[in-house]
């Protein structure tokens, strides 16, 4: 077995089949998909055994652990040499782990391997350009441009990270992050795979100030690090100072805000993912 896919649900019942689907229909057949189910309360059991595939795994969670933690459960238990994450409502084209395999048995240097996502509800492509590997740490200082599902990774390093489970949002940012800093991560510039943003998505449902600011008290020197972040974090006062009453302020770091994304726009064009 060379690859693990670990699929993280929670009451996607509707829209599981799609992902799954699409991992079952991938070109290179040498994998083990795990489905952890963070105790849904749909029929997303019956989906599964719908299958009656021997490649699937299905483990439901002991107990109510999020995004976070179902993805690590599922890497705590991946037997392949690779790990691969999926999303339980988007797609992977046909050739995506062939590629992303066929790169890293290619060059053994690498760590982890990413590809380009298509974001279907904005017809936007992340990232837009070819991200060279010298700059990719530095570039998510800047924020994140690699989404869980198109990471691909050597499974004893992703055993070694992690997710962090206490955070209610960026947890790709954070994962990539603290990987880029110690390993070696390539770029792989084709989309390979499809996002379809959902109403009940965690994006939608987490406040991004408040998701900002944890992600912000874990790593306090990217506050300053560049006009990206200062601009976020002018975002995160923004909101703390609305919340408790101060409109003044509040609009005040809200402008601030506005100001650094701009100046970034106009002087870092080319670093714009």
């Amino acid at each position: 077995m060379d690859i693990s896919v670990v699929i993280p649900t929670y009451n996607r019942a509707n829209l599981l089949p799609k992902a799954v689907k699409s991992v079952l229909e991938q070109n290179h057949q040498s994998i083990e998909i795990i489905i952890v189910d963070d105790l849904s309360t749909d029929n997303t059991k019956e989906v599964i055994a719908s299958f009656q595939n021997e490649k699937i795994k299905y483990v439901v969670n002991s107990r109510a652990k999020g995004a976070n933690g179902a993805r690590n459960t599922g890497v705590l238990m991946a037997k392949g040499k690779y790990i691969a994450f999926q999303d339980s409502d988007d797609i992977w084209l046909p050739t995506k782990i062939e590629k992303q395999l066929k790169y890293m048995e290619e060059n053994t240097e690498v760590d982890m391997c990413f590809c380009s996502l298509n974001i279907d509800d904005f017809s936007r492509v992340v990232p837009n350009r070819k991200v060279e590997s010298e700059e990719i740490h530095a570039q998510l200082k800047r924020g994140n441009f690699i989404s869980t599902q198109t990471i691909f990774v050597k499974a004893e390093i992703a055993k070694e990270i992690l997710f962090d489970e206490k955070l209610m949002r960026f947890q790709d940012w954070d994962f990539c992050l603290r990987l880029s800093e110690k390993y070696k991560v390539h770029h792989i510039d084709e989309v390979l795979a499809v996002a379809e943003v959902q109403n009940d998505s965690i994006g939608k449902q987490v406040n991004q100030a408040e998701a900002l600011k944890q992600f912000f008290d874990k790593f306090p020197d990217l506050k300053d690090e560049n006009l990206i972040t200062k601009s976020f974090q002018h975002f995160v006062v923004s909101h703390r100072d609305k919340k408790n009453g101060n409109m003044f302020l509040s609009n005040i770091h809200y402008a601030k805000y506005f100001s650094y994304q701009f100046i970034d726009k106009v002087f870092n064009r080319r670093n714009r993912l």
